[in-house]
């Protein structure tokens, strides 16, 4: 018998995005890694990788891990599913926590699924909605 999970998202993706950092905008991919459910809050994770290739000094280049994952919930949006994971994780170099929120769109067509958003608190943004490579798992969705 396995585990129940009424909502969730789960996958290794990279995509290229633009970001704005406390500083300037940079650009360059995104590695998510992701396994995230709203029956199992204490078991989910998320870790992601951006390597700034925009050529600017200094280098923002960092990685993240989350600590704590406080919600993933998943809203029914005209033919899509909007996934939304919220916590607190670490980002490299850092000790005290920071909150995040990364938001994926589940289409009916794989193929354009997307990062609509990835923030950390007074840390990044993201500038721009980034469709994804259709590799994702999404539960509870269409």
């Amino acid at each position: 018998m396995g585990i129940n999970c009424s909502c969730g998202v789960s996958s290794k993706t990279v995509v290229i995005i633009n970001l704005k950092t406390t500083d300037c905008r940079r650009n360059g991919p995104l590695t998510i890694t992701v396994d995230a459910c709203a029956n199992r809050l204490a078991l989910s994770t998320v870790s992601a990788t951006f390597v700034d290739q925009s050529g600017r000094t200094p280098n923002r280049r960092f990685s993240f891990s989350s600590t704590s994952i406080q919600v993933v919930s998943c809203t029914k949006e005209n033919t899509s599913c909007i996934v939304r994971l919220a916590g607190m994780g670490l980002v490299s170099g850092e000790t005290t926590p920071r909150q995040f929120i990364i938001a994926f769109r589940n289409n009916p067509d794989p193929a354009i699924d997307q990062l609509i958003r990835f923030s950390i608190t007074d840390f990044v943004d993201l500038t721009r909605i980034a469709n994804l490579h259709p590799d994702l798992t999404f539960i509870g969705c269409l």
